[in-house]
């Protein structure tokens, strides 16, 4: 007969993220978010105690890039202390080198698994209700298929744990132990503990094939709750698999539109509801209308005003509104504007580096290259794409 536990899965946690793009615009901002993913460790932590689960598995990148310091190691070993469970742990392709696991060991409830397949029993090899097998990253980037060398028992519950990308393009070769779903569902494991992919997915049932994604995001493309499971196995099969928020940080896209307003203090307000104050939102403006000569004058004022208004932070504006000017016949108007517009096109049809060399053109801009080098690509399009309404409006004004 099966045994009956509860165990917790999580993965990427990515503890020392340095945040240096939002870092160096707001220093603030920057100090948050790099507290935020020790955040998501004490949740867990705090689930683990609370839920008084069996133990634990940490599915890779526990550290960020290279970066394990002493006080990212320090800090998960006594979160593993804190737990008090056995925690096993496969690391994963940013945190394979462990720097400091001599000086700095982890306790003794920490198994971690070596850079080839191996096999622990939990709670003991005399009493085992389950077999929980893994591998580590040896090096940063793994071609092989990792979980080749793992086959589990029929006669008990098996969990597998495996820092890998399931069901890469062929060929790929951006992909980190790459290997098929298929092969995954006939190996005699029950559930694969998987990690590496930031974005929550259960890729199967029965046998459980879960990527629980990071547990704090930490940008606008890692957007929406982020966290971990809390898996339930009775009589030697799941029957409960729950996922519970570990990120105190959210990131969301929210898009307004203003067409038809004339008060910035009205669509302020009706951005409330959409951006609560644990959230950092990339606010997309679009539409057109009066409104959109303000937006462009003070962007700055205007994110502090959303600021203050909501109690979100609003890392990142990106405004896509025009005023109320026909584009299409002054792109076809064969004139100084038609020729301005063409080229802001041109431009902004170019890769991030060349958008870059083509706004530092000057002395002037090129003594600040450092602030566009921190924009993302689609911020530096919307600069030249206001640089373009300027001069239209510009000339529109000198006319009269």
């Amino acid at each position: 007969m099966g045994g009956s536990f509860r165990f917790i899965h999580c993965a990427d946690l990515h503890l020392g993220s340095r945040f240096v793009g939002i870092a160096s615009l707001d220093p603030e901002k920057g100090k948050r978010m790099r507290g935020s993913t020790f955040s998501a460790l004490n949740n867990i932590v705090k689930k683990a105690k609370q839920e008084s689960v069996d133990f634990v598995v940490f599915s890779g990148d526990i550290f960020d890039d290279g970066n394990e310091t002493p006080l990212t190691r320090v800090s998960f070993a006594d979160a593993l202390r804190d737990i008090g469970v056995p925690c096993y742990i496969a690391y994963g392709n940013h945190d394979y080198a462990r720097r400091w696991a001599d000086s700095i060991p982890l306790p003794e409830n920490a198994f971690v698994f070596p850079d080839e397949a191996t096999c622990f029993h939990y709670p003991s090899e005399e009493d085992c209700v389950a077999k929980i097998y893994g591998i580590s990253h040896s090096v940063r980037h793994v071609s092989r298929d990792l979980t080749e060398g793992i086959k589990g028992d029929s006669g008990i519950f098996c969990l597998a744990a495996v820092h890998c990308d399931v069901g890469p393009p062929a060929g790929s070769e951006t992909a980190y132990a790459p290997c098929s779903l298929r092969s995954l569902l006939n190996k005699g494991i029950d559930y694969w503990a998987l990690g590496h992919i930031h974005k929550r997915s259960v890729l199967n049932e029965y046998p459980h094939v879960v990527y629980p994604g990071n547990t704090q995001g930490r940008d606008v493309g890692e957007n929406g709750r982020k966290g971990a499971y809390l898996v339930t196995v009775r009589d030697g099969r799941i029957s409960d698999l729950s996922f519970f928020q570990t990120g105190d940080i959210v990131w969301e896209t929210v898009e307004m539109d203003i067409t038809g307003r004339s008060d910035v203090n009205s669509l302020v307000t009706d951005l409330i509801p959409l951006a609560q104050s644990n959230m950092f939102i990339r606010l997309i403006l679009k539409g057109h209308g009066p409104l959109d000569r303000i937006l462009r004058l003070d962007r700055r004022g205007f994110r502090e005003l959303v600021e203050a208004k909501t109690g979100c932070e609003c890392a990142d504006l990106v405004v896509k509104t025009l005023p109320e000017i026909d584009m299409e016949k002054k792109r076809n108007a064969g004139d100084f504007v038609s020729a301005i517009i063409e080229y802001g096109d041109r431009i902004s049809q170019m890769g991030r580096g060349e958008i870059i060399e083509a706004v530092c053109s000057t002395g002037a801009s090129d003594n600040v290259r450092v602030i566009f080098e921190n924009m993302s690509t689609e911020e530096l399009r919307g600069l030249v794409n206001d640089a373009v309404l300027m001069i239209i409006e510009k000339s529109m004004e000198d006319s009269k």
